[in-house]
């Protein structure tokens, strides 16, 4: 095994020495005599060791380490608790597939000549409302679009007008156990999002438009942005003036409760309807807009927590490997690799090793396409 090759996939994945030798049930002073190389793990040792850090095992056999490092992205969490997980080996791995999905989509936008409208630019000191209203703007938005359609389509729809405008926007299964919301991945003609499939439309809904508003930010450090606590209130802030308009809000809570101040789940629950956001959502909103009682956010997040441990609603079933990869990646993404594919800009070998599908998948992954599905 490469010493330098084990030091680099520890960082890779952010596992400190003692860490990792915590998840191998070993001393640290093991794991730092296996990186210089003046000892080598058992065969045991050596397969928990690959199991943890996400790599295939002749990968620790490369004769040296990879030239660039994944980016070592912040995460945010299930019921905005605020709390940052550093990246454990799995979501290494779904991180790992989204910076190559980017990769992809930078090099076709050149290739096709596919470049869009840039996302708005905003910074922390701009008023959330503006900045929910500007990229509203920019997609197309209305709060009739949320009025009308169902949280599924809602969702749906919100994903596509983002998508064009040539934003790449991924679905991943994040495991239960990681509590993760998405993340987001800035890029000048390949922006990327990331949202849990584990989350109800609702809670998509929301992170939608709260990765939107990370990338108006248009800061390439990623991980300093992610662990500003005031940039992610900023960011739920805007995600809320968004999909929650204020004018409306206002009207709509006076025509629900009168000038009483709402302090209840159950009221709570009476307004978020209207909006397609969860509760916490429109718990937020009430509390910034002074028509909740103090508190109420807190209360709303406590409950929640309560009812979660019975699982988060799932609406994804199993479906065949096409549906399955242009629900993943997207129209934008799948779409640009069929039409590179017919355009002879890339092999459609290529492609089906990027999919990672057969011809009669690709096949299929057409029609689906072309019919307008979105997976």
């Amino acid at each position: 095994m490469t010493g330098s090759v084990l030091a680099w996939a520890r960082a890779d994945v952010g596992m400190s020495v003692s860490r990792l030798a915590e998840a191998l049930d070993v001393a640290p002073a093991t794991i730092e005599q296996w990186e210089s190389e003046e000892a080598h793990p058992s065969t045991g040792q050596f397969k928990r060791l690959s199991k943890v850090l996400g790599r295939p095992e002749n990968f620790f056999f490369l004769a040296r380490p990879p030239k660039t490092q994944t980016a070592n992205a912040a995460f945010r969490t299930m019921y905005g608790k605020g709390e940052w997980l550093a990246p454990d080996p799995k979501i290494s791995q779904q991180l790992r597939l989204a910076q190559r999905a980017q990769t992809v989509s930078a090099w076709l936008s050149r290739k096709l000549d596919d470049f869009n409208p840039a996302i708005p630019e905003a910074n922390v000191h701009h008023a959330p409302e503006k900045v929910a209203a500007l990229l509203a703007t920019w997609i197309d938005w209305t709060l009739e679009i949320q009025t009308s359609n169902t949280e599924a389509r809602t969702s749906q729809i919100l994903r596509q007008r983002l998508q064009e405008r040539g934003i790449t926007v991924l679905h991943l299964p994040f495991d239960e156990d990681t509590a993760v919301r998405g993340f987001s991945l800035p890029h000048p003609v390949a922006p990327l999002m990331a949202i849990n499939t584990k989350e109800h439309y609702r809670a998509r809904l929301f992170s939608y438009v709260h990765e939107l508003a990370h990338l108006a930010l248009h800061d390439d450090s990623l991980c300093l942005v992610r662990n500003d606590e005031g940039v992610e209130r900023w960011c739920n802030e805007v995600a809320a003036s968004f999909l929650i308009p204020e004018q409306d809000f206002r009207k709509y809570v006076t025509e629900k409760f009168g000038s009483e101040k709402v302090s209840t789940l159950d009221q709570v629950s009476a307004l978020r309807g209207r909006y397609k956001v969860s509760l916490l959502a429109a718990a937020l909103r009430l509390e910034k807009l002074g028509l909740a009682r103090p508190g109420l956010y807190s209360s709303v997040s406590r409950t929640l927590e309560k009812r979660a441990k019975g699982g988060r609603p799932d609406p994804d079933r199993p479906q065949s490997r096409a549906r399955v990869r242009l629900q993943t990646y997207g129209r934008h993404y799948v779409g640009s690799l069929l039409e590179a594919a017919e355009s002879d800009i890339l092999p459609e070998t290529q492609v089906l090793d990027i999919l990672k599908v057969s011809r009669s998948e690709l096949a299929d992954l057409r029609v689906l396409s072309q019919s307008g599905a979105e997976g």
